[in-house]
């Protein structure tokens, strides 16, 4: 017997929370930083849900002890930054942004270190916060960026040897100076750099974002962070590169120039990236995970209603799958499903979405559908494709499919209701020889003339007439 549609729910999103850390697991020992999932309950309580072991050596604590009580490394952080960390991280998870802070960290021993953290924040079904991150050390940069104030002696002597790039602008853009792991970073001769303007090495849909950086820098007078860029190394490839920038006085006390430390963040731009689709997608498939299905869904909702078009959703559940998986075994099962969800995309049009949302469940969003029978012609050329005898390993497979449908305004105002409606309809579509089933309608043939209906002017009277 099948799972309700609440206990799937949570069952998938406990799969795809242990496939995301097994994927940090792995990447972690080859990172300088440390990867963390923080999470907070609705009753307030902090837990740390994944630490890498990079933790031990930086912070003396172990990932054992933190998984216990969060507060060990919490309260590590620096009374002075501590509220400040705090209130930006509960105000990303608010606006479902990324965040980005560099902070304090006062340790055991009594030595201050500098940590920059970069997370993003993910709200689950029950009201916990998840973020998911990466941490570094930036000791070394900040002592550099102090330096930097102090002394143009102690800036030359530092820049020389630092592992970032380290730059001077004159007003206009041009590059008046940079540190020498310029050419062992990007690539480029520094002769061919000094006398160029920026804008000839940045991609050029950045070029605007970073004169508006520098203009905010020159006019507040204070050093700005956070600028991210595309560059192009001396070979073609465009490269991520992270900047902090300072203004510099002439002796009227006007800025005359621009001094910058630029970090290249390649490696964890595309961490990111990984790490932002495998919270969206199905590991399995790479189709779009429930959460990602359901963002799909309200967007279109919102677009039918400007367009006053239908949407349908179809709930799709495999027939005969749960034999073939335990007969042989999950590998194969799992090489079944790669190619259930390649067939039911060929069926679908390039605006159509399919996700996979549990073992084998899959739902496909249908945008501008102006007719109840196109959702049921798409669910009978799903049905009809999904039938035919799959080859897996040397083995020839038999499956089917049971497919319920639910259209939006007619069944539903939004997503939930939709998906829930559609699984109603397919538990009802597998008591039936062609197994489709349209929500609260009669069996397909019995009362309907699904390919005769004309539109009314109202869509809910067209698509309630439709079923009619």
């Amino acid at each position: 017997m099948m799972q309700p549609p609440s206990e799937a729910k949570t069952e998938s999103t406990n799969l795809t929370g242990n496939e995301l850390l097994k994927h940090l697991s792995a990447v972690s020992p080859y990172l300088p930083g440390f990867i963390y999932q923080l999470c907070l309950t609705p009753e307030g309580r902090f837990y740390y849900s994944y630490t890498s072991p990079r933790v031990e050596s930086l912070f003396g604590v172990t990932q054992q002890q933190l998984a216990e009580d969060a507060s060990l490394l919490l309260k590590m952080i620096h009374p002075d930054d501590y509220q400040r960390v705090i209130n930006e991280s509960i105000e990303s998870a608010e606006s479902a942004s990324a965040w980005h802070s560099e902070f304090r960290m006062l340790l055991k021993n009594g030595r201050i270190i500098w940590i920059e953290a970069y997370d993003t924040p993910i709200r689950e079904a029950d009201g916990t916060i998840v973020w998911t991150g990466y941490g570094n050390e930036i000791t070394q940069r900040k002592n550099y960026e102090t330096a930097l104030n102090e002394s143009e002696t102690k800036f030359r002597a530092f820049v020389e040897n630092a592992n970032d790039i380290i730059y001077s602008l004159s007003l206009d853009g041009t590059l008046t100076y940079a540190s020498p792991n310029w050419s062992e970073i990007l690539g480029h001769p520094l002769t061919d750099v000094i006398g160029r303007n920026f804008e000839h090495f940045i991609h050029p849909d950045d070029i605007s974002a970073c004169h508006s950086f520098l203009q905010q820098v020159r006019h507040s007078r204070q050093k700005h962070s956070g600028i991210e860029y595309r560059i192009q190394h001396f070979n073609g490839h465009w490269c991520w590169h992270r900047s902090n920038v300072a203004p510099l006085f002439d002796r009227n006390g006007e800025v005359n120039s621009f001094t910058g430390i630029a970090r290249d963040i390649t490696e964890h731009k595309l961490m990111m990236q990984r790490m932002s689709y495998m919270a969206h997608h199905d590991t399995l498939t790479g189709l779009p995970n429930r959460a990602s299905f359901t963002e799909h869904l309200n967007q279109a909702i919102v677009l039918s209603q400007r367009e006053e078009q239908a949407v349908a959703v179809l709930f799709l559940d495999l027939d005969n799958f749960k034999p073939i998986n335990d007969q042989h075994g999950h590998a194969i099962g799992d090489l079944l499903l790669q190619q259930v969800a390649n067939r039911i995309q060929q069926c679908l049009r390039g605006a159509d979405v399919v996700g996979r949302i549990g073992g084998d469940e899959f739902v496909v969003l249908l945008q501008n559908v102006h007719h109840v029978a196109n959702a049921q012609n798409t669910a009978e050329k799903i049905c009809e494709c999904l039938s035919i005898a799959y080859e897996v390993d040397g083995k020839i497979l038999h499956i089917g499919v049971s497919i319920g449908i639910a259209l939006y305004p007619l069944h539903g105002n939004n997503a939930m209701q939709l998906v829930r409606y559609a699984d109603e309809a397919m538990y009802e579509a597998k008591k039936l020889p062609d197994r489709i089933q349209v929500f609260a309608s009669p069996p397909l043939g019995v009362g309907s003339n699904k390919h005769e209906e004309t539109m009314p002017d109202d869509l809910s009277a067209k698509m309630a007439d439709d079923q009619q």
